[in-house]
């Protein structure tokens, strides 16, 4: 399908514009953003929450965020590009409600190139068997016409040279959105959300799996995705987001989906 992809491209192209802001660019702009939306990005470079990734203060004595000291998350690690600031919710707005699924493909190319810095930061090369996008449920999937977590992975899945699982993770059930539920009960809600598809244990078996979402927050849904993944086998997930929220004091605030 890449030529399908290529010829798209040339016809329709998606790099004249800023992705943010809507300005004229050149097909040099990485990510297609201008450089005013670049540098207003806030990346993930520096020192960040050894458990889940968040981004932490450079002088801050912690080295886990607040949020992960004060419960504990059924994945092994987590991994993160940027922080959902204003410029990062603009963008992922735009994909997930707006119809610019292309804006997918980019945002994953700069999750595959902030995985390349993670290694050489580590010194030593991630290495998944499996890629897994969160799935939506099929009422959603089929309002939006595509599940912007799988557009994300899909880049990430190639650089790692992984396989890409989309079928193996399905919504058993159609939840409330998160913005309406307290903490605890984003935590019920997201229990019973997801299962594995049927026939599919049998890939998971011994497996070590990359989950992948756009945006994570209290990590209420990738703890869930997480804890079905490994009582069907897996023998370790860790989790990458394109963007997570800042380190505060656990609140009400959780991913929508």
């Amino acid at each position: 399908m890449r030529w399908l992809f290529r010829l798209t491209e040339a016809l329709f192209p998606t790099d004249i514009y800023c992705l943010c802001c809507g300005s004229v660019i050149d097909g040099s702009r990485a990510y297609a953003l201008c450089d005013h939306c670049i540098g207003k990005v806030t990346w993930a470079r520096g020192k960040t929450c050894a458990k889940c990734g968040k981004i932490l203060a450079e002088d801050s004595p912690r080295t886990i965020c607040h949020d992960c000291a004060s419960r504990t998350h059924a994945f092994r690690k987590g991994y993160t590009c940027a922080q959902y600031n204003l410029y990062e919710r603009a963008m992922m707005m735009d994909l997930k409600y707006r119809d610019r699924s292309y804006i997918g493909g980019k945002l994953g190319q700069a999750m595959a190139d902030r995985l390349d810095y993670e290694a050489q930061r580590i010194g030593k090369a991630l290495v998944y068997d499996l890629v897994i996008p969160v799935p939506l449920h099929r009422q959603r999937m089929a309002q939006r016409g595509y599940n912007q977590a799988e557009l994300l992975a899909a880049p990430v899945a190639r650089r790692l040279g992984s396989q890409l699982a989309a079928d193996i993770l399905v919504r058993s059930g159609k939840t409330q959105a998160m913005k309406e539920l307290g903490a605890v009960e984003r935590i019920e809600n997201m229990r019973y959300a997801f299962a594995v598809a049927e026939g599919k244990k049998s890939t998971l078996a011994g497996r070590t799996v990359l989950l992948v979402d756009d945006i994570y927050t209290t990590g209420a849904t990738a703890d869930a995705c997480a804890r079905v993944l490994l009582a069907a086998g897996a023998c370790a997930v860790d989790v990458y987001t394109f963007a997570a929220g800042g380190d505060r004091r656990p609140s009400d605030d959780e991913e929508t989906r």
